[in-house]
């Protein structure tokens, strides 16, 4: 062998420094956009009422995932309050984020109105992952004045299936909580980090699911599959393993459910997902 083809005890500290430096820095700069082909996403989702069946860590305890044919437009159910409204003091606009039959990253905003229905979106869902308000009557300080009115319900446009929740009580957040993601199209995705939350008075059981091929119309499908469970989950518990989880191809749902032993109880999943260029 070479002189050249050897390292000196200098050279593989000097390699081992700047192997620190990168893995210091790369969340912010994929946050910031600065790895080409690379991006980050984070999902948090909580329950005030997970039961002793497990299901989906959202605020209203599911998560649509219907087969293509059953993607649908997407509106703001009637009920809510007054003032959320396309001129009103609360939430004047919910922009919806999710994807499209073919599997795209789809992003739509829609006017408020009041306690009536909204108008539906133009584009149909095959997921909604993400609403939020995008704009507001109200200069919100978070304690007295809040961006909208009332709970903010989200359902297909004929009506009778709830999608998604904004909650209201405690405070209004403007802003789902979907443990849940669907990978797009063209995307190869890696779960970095977890971190679990539960109430002090409880246990929680949370399973981390997946669904490859979510476009598949007909048998044989990819199977409803375990990627982590972690039982009898009490306070607080982090998760960031050396190697990340993954990889998780384009169009594969990914999905915290939880459930406790006995009664109810309240408990989160927030998880860092690193999306790749499909090669």
């Amino acid at each position: 062998m070479s002189r050249s083809n050897i390292w000196s005890r200098g050279d593989i500290d000097t390699h081992i420094k700047l192997l620190r430096e990168i893995r210091n820095a790369d969340g912010q700069a994929l946050a910031a956009g600065r790895v080409p082909g690379s991006s980050v996403v984070h999902k948090f989702g909580f329950s005030g009422s997970v039961s002793t069946t497990f299901a989906p860590l959202t605020s209203i305890n599911d998560y649509q995932m219907p087969q293509v044919a059953g993607a649908t437009t997407l509106r703001v159910a009637a009920g809510g309050n007054a003032a959320d409204d396309a001129a009103g003091a609360g939430a004047r606009e919910i922009t919806f984020e999710g994807l499209s039959t073919t599997g795209a990253p789809i992003t739509e905003a829609v006017a408020t109105a009041g306690a009536s229905a909204s108008s539906a979106t133009s584009a149909s869902f095959l997921r909604l992952f993400r609403a939020w308000v995008s704009a507001s009557g109200a200069y919100a300080d978070g304690h007295t004045t809040f961006s909208h009115a009332a709970a903010i319900t989200i359902e297909n446009s004929g009506g009778g299936t709830n999608w998604a929740q904004i909650l209201h009580t405690p405070g209004a957040l403007g802003q789902t909580q979907i443990s849940a993601y669907s990978v797009p199209l063209g995307k190869t995705a890696y779960i970095r980090s977890v971190f679990l939350n539960v109430d002090s008075s409880k246990a929680v059981d949370f399973r981390l699911m997946q669904r490859r091929s979510i476009l598949d119309a007909a048998a044989p499908y990819s199977a409803w599959r375990l990627v982590d469970q972690q039982p009898g989950v009490t306070g607080t518990m982090p998760m960031s393993p050396h190697a990340p989880l993954g990889p998780f191809p384009a169009l594969t749902d990914l999905v915290f459910l939880a459930r406790v032993a006995t009664g109810n109880g309240s408990a989160s999943a927030d998880f860092e997902i690193v999306l790749e260029d499909a090669a």
